[in-house]
């Protein structure tokens, strides 16, 4: 694990070393490549964040497949005692990963892990299930609970239940639906809001957040900038976006890419930058709102003497923008609108030929590169 500078409180710091996940996932993206020569029906499609494997021989339809799963924040549903919305952020993370190909959800599957089984919490924790699968208007095909007291073995409190949950999904998309992910400079790149933290930096926000991890605040204490409980505002579920993506297919508007930002927050553009396999281009961000939560991390962090930098804060939050649409610049004003009957959307930048990922936003008085 890296150590911090200058007393900074970094994510790696916080249990989660970027440059040593980055490592690991060598291996796996090259084992994923040779295994998809071996597909039966025909040769896969390459995109940004996956690939797309055709539905059978000769068909004109091809299946994204996803599978997620939401992190430490089943560590704040057990302190807060509330499981009725974590599985929406395990439907969500999946399903959000399907859209953004252009595909269409069409199964859900869960899978629950618990120290032990309590009916109670079981039946909780899968109403959220079927919360998010019913928002993603596709169909739960199967699920599993696993009793793994010898794994989970450490509680976090007297009398409550560590568990751990997935969700994959299986999508569908026509070849001309398909959401290619190629990009040229000069075009417009839409966010859509985020519900709140979503389901990834944690590990991160719990530091500073949560006097159970070192931080400010009891769980259910409201702190000024919040209109809710820390514990709260942290369990937000994460927004799903495929009415948003559905909408935009229906009114004949095509994306050029899409993105879903999670781990690496909105330094996940870059991924679409490395695609391209063109070192001229880069992404140009200006975002004009401050969302109150990543506020107050940045804040309660200064005030622990433990500042987070402010690359650290948009490598690890989505700040804001859960999801992002690339368009021609065309195209871009009918997206915007499109995209608003259903999420709150505006453009926040453009494709440019900075070769990087350059930011301006309230948070800081100048651009910050990632």
């Amino acid at each position: 694990m890296k150590n911090s500078t200058k007393g900074e409180l970094t994510y790696a710091e916080a249990g989660i070393d970027r440059s040593v996940r980055q490592r690991s996932q060598v291996g796996i993206q090259s084992m994923l490549s040779r295994s998809a020569k071996k597909y039966p029906f025909g040769k896969s499609i390459a995109l940004p964040f996956g690939r797309l494997f055709s539905s059978g021989r000769a068909s004109p339809s091809y299946y994204d497949f996803q599978v997620e799963g939401v992190g430490t924040k089943t560590l704040l549903a057990e302190l807060a005692r509330k499981y009725d919305t974590i599985g929406i952020d395990a439907v969500a993370m999946a399903v959000n990963d399907v859209i953004r190909s252009g595909s269409t959800p069409l199964l859900v599957s869960d899978a629950l892990h618990i120290a032990r089984s309590d009916p109670a919490i079981v039946n909780s924790i899968l109403s959220g299930i079927g919360r998010g699968v019913e928002q993603s208007e596709c169909s739960l095909a199967s699920g599993e609970t696993g009793d793994v007291s010898e794994i989970l073995h450490v509680p976090l409190a007297e009398e409550s239940t560590p568990f751990d949950l997935f969700a994959s999904c299986l999508g569908i998309a026509k070849k001309e639906d398909v959401i290619k992910g190629i990009i040229s400079r000069g075009d417009h790149i839409i966010g859509i809001k985020s519900s709140g933290i979503h389901s990834n930096g944690l590990s991160l926000a719990r530091r500073v957040l949560l006097k159970k991890w070192g931080g400010l605040y009891e769980p259910f204490e409201r702190p000024e900038k919040l209109d809710r409980s820390v514990i709260g505002e942290l369990l937000v579920p994460t927004r799903i976006y495929l009415k948003s993506l559905k909408r935009l297919r229906r009114d004949g508007i095509r994306a050029k890419a899409a993105v879903h930002i999670t781990g690496d927050g909105l330094g996940k553009l870059q991924r679409l930058l490395d695609f391209q396999r063109r070192s001229d281009l880069g992404v140009k961000l200006e975002l004009k709102e401050k969302p109150a939560i990543f506020e107050l991390i940045i804040d309660s962090a200064k005030r622990m003497e433990k500042p987070i930098p402010i690359e650290e804060m948009f490598k690890t939050f989505n700040m804001g923008i859960g999801f992002c649409v690339i368009t021609s610049p065309q195209d871009s004003a009918d997206a915007i609108d499109s995209l608003n009957n259903d999420c709150e959307a505006e453009k926040i930048g453009f494709v440019s030929n900075v070769g990087r990922i350059a930011i301006d936003s309230p948070f800081h008085p100048r651009s910050i590169f990632l």
